[in-house]
């Protein structure tokens, strides 16, 4: 038997991806060569690793077994390269993070710096919204988790706090003044609302607001990002709630205007969280400590956080 990991590799990516096309993108290959390394495989085993069901190509069970030790062999080949860095003095691993939607603007500075430090450091980076960033922690496939709204109360968490996250009524400009007289006559049911989906730490946020102060909205538009709510409070679809990390520019761009109201903006603090009993790898260790002594220069030097 004389199996490869490029043939391995190109089962662990069809077994995803569903299809070769998708497989041979994802792994920067053509399309007939993973052909070649699946049949290469195949050719090895009496029993079929793939299927075919309609349109698209499926892992058999046995199939499924081989990726899952493919996975532990991938694992074994990684702390193979890493020991070879590290004997040279240089770190090396994966570093899994999770972010809210809105920690999008802020994670990819935190990581700039570091990964120019620390070349061999591979980090992947999933953006989704609260809920499902914590429940990747708590199913160990993600290493730490960068949230702003506190985690749940009944798993131990060990966190670094970063930096203060602020939430405003936003608005279109052009909407500014009409906006501002419905809110001060407390009509606030005459302002469409843009709304964040379930599950989302705005959406957390927004609800606790209104709710502690009996405050009814009416909103026909609920979006899946931060990014698609800012949109739309541009296109002047209505008003929003928004964290200054993701409006600082549109601001000073005079493309969003800030409504005023009591007890604005809704304050939390940005913490990278982690599972309490997780053991991390060398590269983890190294990245958070590296965040808990340089955090507040990182944050003086890329985000301009007006004042309201």
């Amino acid at each position: 038997m004389n199996i490869s990991l490029t043939q391995l590799r190109a089962l662990k990516a069809i077994s995803t991806q569903e299809s070769i096309t998708s497989a041979a993108k994802s792994l920067n290959m053509t399309q007939p060569a993973v052909s070649i390394q699946l049949k290469n495989l195949q050719e090895q085993f009496e029993v079929p690793l793939t299927e075919i069901i309609g349109k698209r190509i499926h892992i058999t069970e046995f199939g499924q077994e081989l990726v899952d030790m493919a996975d532990r062999i991938f694992d074994e080949v990684d702390q193979i390269e890493q020991k070879m860095l590290e004997l040279k003095g240089l770190l090396a691993g994966k570093i899994r993070i999770s972010a809210v939607s809105t920690g999008k603007y802020i994670i990819p500075y935190l990581m700039a710096d570091f990964m120019k430090l620390h070349p061999h450091v591979e980090i992947s980076l999933e953006v989704s919204n609260r809920h499902s960033v914590l429940a990747h922690l708590q199913e160990n496939t993600t290493d730490l988790a960068l949230i702003s709204v506190s985690p749940p109360n009944d798993v131990a968490f060990d966190s670094i706090t970063l930096e203060e996250n602020k939430w405003y009524l936003a608005c279109a400009p052009e909407h500014a003044t009409k906006f501002q007289a419905e809110i001060d006559t407390n009509n606030w049911e005459k302002i469409p609302f843009i709304l964040r989906e379930k599950g989302s730490g705005t959406r957390v946020k927004m609800e606790e607001f209104f709710n502690e102060r009996d405050i009814k909205v009416d909103s026909k538009l609920e979006l899946a990002t931060n990014e698609a709510v800012k949109q739309a409070v541009m296109a002047g679809l209505g008003a929003s709630i928004l964290s200054n990390f993701s409006m600082s520019q549109e601001i000073e761009d005079n493309r969003i205007t800030l409504l005023k109201y009591p007890d604005l903006p809704m304050k939390a603090m940005w913490k990278l969280i982690w599972l309490k009993q997780k053991k991390h790898s060398p590269a983890v260790l190294a990245f958070i400590r590296w965040i808990s002594e340089n955090k507040k220069s990182v944050f003086q030097a890329h985000f301009n956080t007006f004042d309201e």
